[in-house]
């Protein structure tokens, strides 16, 4: 029966794939914003866990550079780590937001993996204010996840309209990348992708910070003791929030930043303790008590013990009475 339960839901699963992708193919003729809704519409109905290969299968169908990068920029995959030679083999984390072309910059030493002469690199007084970032969060990250298993990373950039501007004074604003993954050894982890977008400061001194956050999970219970196949749970969550926040001092540059960083430091703690909660809370939980809905254990006794012991008394008197017939005759 299970069996064939399962074979129903990969049939199901192919049909909806099937038509994603005939969809795919036809919007391919038509404009490039229906090719990334089709692509995410088929990145939706395939395993969270290979999300990465499939997006790498759909950039080389798609053959157009720009809208592959709109797709990657669009999609998030599990982090990698990568080390910085030139900063004694210092971890880094590797996402779209270090990445130009097929090199990612190190947050240590500002330098491209593999080389790149002409590599996008921060604005200094940002450059200077992204190392301070990473010192702070990389404390952050061993609190709550641990020294051995976790790696963190920050990356910052000037925005657009900024890009020709001085924004040696701080007031302007940027945007920025924290990253956090916690890995174990039974392959289970957690990708936190905090972006953060950091806006002028107004009159007053009020500045406006907008961040989106998604967790990548992926928990992969130990079953050997049971002798079953592993089980896993992949998924993604994804947040947008946004609030305001007064700079108290601006002075200098450098005070300037300090407060962002302490701004954006706090909002991303309480932003990603919400989302833990939810997550176990709301999906792990119901998550348990369906499982235990649909299956119950049928090892342990359903009835009270008072109706066994009546029940065994009436079978026993009965033995009983038989008996005695028997004897009579």
């Amino acid at each position: 029966c299970v069996d064939n339960i399962i074979k129903v839901k990969s049939v199901e699963a192919s049909t909806h794939a099937t038509v994603a992708i005939s969809s795919f193919i036809l919007s391919a003729m038509t404009s490039s914003s229906t090719v990334i809704m089709s692509c995410l519409d088929i990145l939706r109905r395939l395993d969270p866990a290979e999300t990465e290969k499939h997006l790498e299968n759909l950039t080389n169908l798609i053959s157009n550079d720009d809208i592959s990068d709109e797709l990657y920029q669009r999609v998030d995959v599990p982090l990698k780590v990568l080390k910085d030679v030139n900063a004694d083999d210092r971890k880094f984390l590797a996402c779209d937001h270090n990445r130009d072309g097929d090199s990612h910059r190190s947050p240590w030493s500002n330098t491209y993996f593999p080389q790149l002469q002409d590599g996008f690199c921060p604005s200094e007084h940002l450059r200077q204010l992204e190392l301070h970032a990473n010192e702070v969060f990389d404390v952050y990250r061993e609190l709550y996840f641990g020294k051995s298993t976790s790696v963190s990373s920050v990356y910052l950039w000037d925005k657009e309209a900024n890009s020709g501007a001085n924004n040696n004074d701080g007031t302007a604003g940027f945007s920025g990348a924290f990253l956090i993954q916690n890995k174990v050894d039974n392959g289970s982890y957690w990708n936190s992708i905090h972006v953060v977008d950091v806006g002028r400061i107004e009159r007053g001194g009020m500045c406006q910070y907008k961040l989106t956050t998604t967790i990548l999970i992926s928990v992969s219970p130990s079953d050997s003791e049971l002798g079953m196949e592993s089980t896993r749970i992949t998924g993604s969550l994804v947040r947008q929030n946004d609030r305001e926040c007064k700079i108290s001092s601006q002075d200098s540059s450098s005070s300037i930043g300090s407060q962002h960083i302490v701004n954006i430091g706090k909002f991303i703690e309480e932003v990603e303790t919400e989302m833990r909660k939810e997550m176990d809370s709301l999906y792990i939980q119901k998550t348990k008590n369906v499982v235990d809905m649909i299956r119950k254990d049928t090892m342990k006794p359903t009835q009270g013990q008072e109706h066994t012991r009546v029940l065994n008394e009436a079978v026993l008197a009965m033995a009983m009475n038989r008996k005695t017939k028997i004897s009579g005759k």
